[in-house]
């Protein structure tokens, strides 16, 4: 024993040191990157940092305190990190790579301002939301135009670009970028296939079959008689606004409330704050529900309109206004 228990030691002594060196090489044998931010008005709360580390989505929570936050981890690759509000709503983005030492400052309620020192393409992004926040889908477009292989580009293009603007335009302007670079790009991809599929999106307001709020599954087809609206969300609890739209269309139009949420919590509670005429619907899988695939929904809220003839004469992320 006296014998084997050195020798077990320095075994295991080295086999940590092995996968320590595995490991530091697996994440490119730096030190962590360290984010110190601030937001401006946000005060006390949650933060939620999200990002593609090359393999899967990765999802961290810290707690800002008196508006500073403070992260740090290892990527195998440079990574663009998304932070939310702890009511989910995007504060901004921030690139990273491992060993750099980031400060960025956002403002809370203001998705377009960001300063940044650490990282040159963070500090570029800052840079250029600041000088274009009042055109900015316009700006990134001639940004892709003239650069479209530039990281920036990519970056604004997958984080930034509003493809609901002028989705054929977005569709021509996205396939300006490298195809490799698009398939290659966790948040490109999606937003390159849905601006694809907008642009071709059916005339025609097809029937589906989602879950009811009976607990079955239910057939809903465009009115031959009226208007149809379809309100498509997934919040839990609907904004009092939308809820008086509905009720006030479901007088004389056929209304439909499909809820894209991820699972259906919260949702018969909230299907009771609408008026009986309201229809509702929850579609299991969000977007990616293939009886809701010709309705091409962007981003939500968003609203379609079809007529007797089941023509989608609106489609937008505003409530419909329609001449009479």
């Amino acid at each position: 024993m006296k014998i084997i228990k050195p020798i077990y030691c320095r075994s295991l002594l080295t086999l940590t040191a092995i996968l320590c060196l595995l490991a530091a090489v697996a994440c490119g044998g730096k030190k962590p990157y360290r984010i110190d931010g601030t937001v401006e008005g946000l005060g006390t709360q949650n933060v939620t940092a999200v990002y593609y580390d090359g393999t899967s989505l990765k999802e961290v929570t810290t707690n800002a305190v008196n508006s500073e936050f403070h992260i740090e981890g290892l990527a195998g690759q440079p990574v663009v990190i998304e932070i939310y509000d702890n009511q989910r709503h995007r504060i901004g983005c921030v690139a990273a790579k491992n060993g750099e030492e980031i400060k960025v400052k956002f403002k809370a309620g203001d998705a377009y301002f960001m300063e940044s020192d650490g990282n040159k393409l963070s500090e570029e992004l800052g840079e250029f939301l600041k000088k274009n926040a009042d055109d900015l889908n316009g700006a990134i477009e001639k940004r892709i135009a003239s650069a479209p292989a530039d990281e920036l580009s990519v970056l604004l293009a997958g984080y930034y670009y509003d493809i609901t603007a002028d989705a054929l335009r977005a569709d021509s302007i996205l396939s300006l970028i490298d195809n490799a670079t698009v398939t290659a790009n966790a948040m490109l991809r999606p937003k390159a296939e849905m601006a694809e599929r907008m642009a071709r999106t059916p005339e025609k307001a097809a029937s589906f079959v989602l879950y009811a709020s009976t607990d079955t599954m239910a057939t809903f087809e465009p009115s031959t008689t009226t208007n149809t609206l379809y309100i498509f969300t997934d919040i839990h609890n609907m904004p009092d606004s939308i809820i008086e739209y509905a009720d006030s269309m479901a007088r004389e139009w056929r209304v439909a409330s499909i809820r894209l949420s991820v699972d259906s919590f919260g949702w018969h509670k909230d299907t009771r704050r609408f008026s009986r005429k309201v229809e509702h619907f929850w579609a299991l899988g969000g977007v990616a529900n293939g009886q809701l695939r010709g309705f091409n929904i962007p981003r939500v809220p968003y609203f379609i309109v079809a007529d007797t003839a089941a023509n989608q004469i609106y489609r937008g992320t505003s409530l419909p206004v329609l001449p009479e």
